[in-house]
């Protein structure tokens, strides 16, 4: 973020409506969306982004819509809690409803409106030169993919808003429900309303009029507006389909996701935790791995089923703990020492089977070898986790042959190794295995590579973890500066309406661990 970007730490969030049109039986602003409430995403999402206080406007069933979302104790954002009494009429109002409490820039955000905490980086990178408001408009996707018809639209000179409402024809973009915004929205407000006029789309016209309204152009980021059953049945979807990354392998792209989220999409509406997700997959492992030891086709194409739906139940922890705000350092590391085991009792399984099998003795040696390596290596990766790593997934450690620059023979061939290790690739490696029949001799692979390579790394990851940190002083990081815990001072009272504080913590994204 820049310098600017950091300055913007306030939020107002409207979520007065009742929401008619979503035939949902509780408030709009608690309709779940994959097990989350529209709201308390609008909030994660501010935190997220670095924004401490979030000034929420209520409405219709106010102490409803305030009691669960207090409920929700890892929201850690302050909320003050704001109330219109007039929440029936238009919007503009619920925004004079925190004239006196906001005197500098701050982000105006929609309670119904999903977006990404990369949306308020773009908005608020452009707060030192904000005059006015400024609205991060979408440019790409004005071909059908959100309800035209009830969008608002904006017409545009260069970046500046020359009209803005829902009749405009022809536009050039969409309205996301994301401003950036100068406590000038209220005096505009005043002015509109003067006029008979009380939206936010007035007030921003009032603006625009005078060359003080700006557009930013959100590009490709995410966003989407929920006023019906087909736009939450839309945003569902789109919602699953951002579960993918860029470190996903083919198998995972290709096979895994498209099981795990539609599992996700189950689980997140339960109680269930991604913790006791990940010791779920973690149990069908093991059962794969007893089921193995029976060392007939018919176990062995088992356990290799089974031990391939553990891999793709293992997308399903951090797919939930992403749908719902729950991932954590302690989540991850969980993930790791649960995946851990799996391989090893994977391993384990199979060179009993070799052991009892009518197969060659160099097989159970192999797996022998594999299993003790594997063993070692997964044991030190998690020690140089909890030692050195802010992050406690195993996909973060990098290893120095996945340096970009580097090249040669040897490191092609290792990164080859590399993903052959992989969850997904070994996983499904052993099930084609089990129904080839020849799974057992597959136990070559693991055993010769441990030896030539994952011993190795295994003493270096060692040594490398045994070796104290050292901490050079280089000043403050952005990151740092970005998360600073924010500590409230307890329970305050603004126009009558209580504001719960509640503390900040601070939020850090998985590092890159270099071994």
């Amino acid at each position: 973020m820049t310098e600017h970007a950091r300055d913007i730490t306030q939020a107002l969030v409207l979520a007065a409506g009742r929401g008619r049109r979503l035939n949902h039986d509780q408030p709009k602003p608690l309709f779940p969306l994959l097990g989350v409430p529209l709201l308390a995403r609008s909030l994660f999402t501010l935190e997220a982004a670095g924004i401490t206080d979030a000034y929420v406007v209520l409405g219709h069933n106010a102490d409803e819509v305030r009691a669960a979302i207090d409920g929700i104790d890892r929201l850690k954002i302050r909320i003050h809690w704001l109330y219109n009494p007039d929440w029936e009429r238009a919007n503009g109002l619920s925004v004079l409803t925190a004239e006196s409490l906001l005197d500098q820039p701050f982000v105006l955000a929609m309670g119904d409106h999903l977006f990404e905490a990369a949306s308020i980086e773009v908005l608020t990178d452009g707060a030192g030169s904000l005059q006015g408001i400024d609205l991060l408009v979408d440019r790409q996707h004005l071909n059908g993919e959100h309800d035209l018809a009830e969008a608002t639209k904006v017409r545009l000179d260069g970046d500046r808003i020359v009209e803005i409402g829902k009749s405009l024809d022809p536009f050039d973009g969409l309205d996301t429900g994301l401003f950036l915004a100068s406590p000038e929205i209220f005096e505009a407000l005043r002015e509109a309303g003067a006029e008979g006029e009380e939206s936010l789309s007035d007030g921003v016209q009032k603006l625009a009029a005078s060359g003080r309204a700006r557009a930013v152009d959100g590009g490709e980021l995410f966003w989407h507006d929920i006023d019906e059953p087909e736009d939450a049945r839309v945003a569902h979807g789109k919602l699953l389909a951002g579960l993918r990354t860029a470190k996903d392998g083919p198998i995972a792209t290709l096979l895994n996701r498209p099981i795990s989220t539609r599992i996700s999409a189950h689980v997140v509406k339960t109680s269930m935790t991604p913790n006791q997700v990940s010791f779920a997959t973690l149990l069908v492992s093991l059962i794969a791995a007893v089921v193995v030891t029976g060392a007939t086709y018919p176990t062995l194409l088992l356990g290799g089923m089974l031990f391939h739906f553990a891999s793709v139940l293992d997308g399903v922890d951090g797919e939930v703990a992403r749908l719902k705000f729950q991932s954590s350092r302690q989540g991850e590391y969980v993930d790791t020492v649960c995946d851990s085991i799996a391989y090893v009792a994977f391993l384990a399984g199979l060179t009993v089977a070799a052991y009892r099998a009518p197969v060659p003795d160099l097989l159970f040696w192999n797996g022998v070898a594999a299993t003790v390596a594997c063993t070692l290596g997964l044991i030190n990766i998690a020690l140089y986790l909890s030692k050195q790593g802010e992050s406690g997934s195993a996909r973060t450690v990098r290893y120095g042959y996945q340096k970009p620059q580097k090249a040669g023979l040897l490191t092609w061939f290792l990164r080859k190794v590399h993903y052959l290790g992989t969850r997904e690739m070994f996983s499904y490696g052993a099930m084609v295995a089990g129904i080839s029949g020849y799974m057992l001799y597959g136990l070559v692979i693991p055993g010769v590579l441990s030896v030539i390579v994952l011993i190795p790394i295994t003493i270096k990851i060692l040594a490398r973890s045994r070796q104290p940190r050292v901490k050079v002083p280089v000043g403050p990081s952005v990151r740092t500066l970005d998360k600073a815990p924010v500590r409230a001072a307890g329970p305050l009272v603004l126009s009558g309406a209580r504001v719960t504080a509640a503390p900040a913590e601070a939020a850090t994204e998985p590092t890159t661990q270099e071994v």
